[in-house]
């Protein structure tokens, strides 16, 4: 019965290698043409950074969150010019646009303003 597995599994790894070789894994390539936005998130009266933020694309559904460091990264995109909506529970909404060039790491720093009760 193991030897049967064992097969099994053997056959779906040769299988899939083609696959992966074709992925391009591991492969240099020309310089790449996608760019990336990355930023920090901070409150406005104590400069603290905030974890748990949602920043998504304001034409999309995709969306991320901060990491405990209040620090978020969108990778993979191509040339242009991105909006983007920031919010969080107890501050006030925030829409920022971004521009970013082939191959380029803009870095933003986004400032929330606490809802006041």
């Amino acid at each position: 019965m193991k030897t049967s597995i064992s097969i099994i599994l053997f056959s779906l790894l040769l299988l899939s290698a083609p696959c992966i070789m074709a992925s391009g894994k591991g492969q240099k390539s020309g310089p790449s043409t996608q760019s990336t936005i990355s930023g920090v998130i901070k409150d406005t009266d104590s400069n603290e950074k905030l974890a748990g933020v949602t920043v998504r694309f304001a034409d999309s559904d995709k969306k991320i969150f901060t990491d405990s460091k209040g620090e978020f990264t969108l990778e993979g995109l191509a040339p242009g010019t991105y909006k983007l909506k920031i919010n969080c529970i107890s501050y006030k909404d925030k829409e920022i646009s971004v521009k970013v060039s082939k191959s380029q790491e803009e870095k933003v720093t986004v400032q929330l303003n606490p809802i006041e009760p």
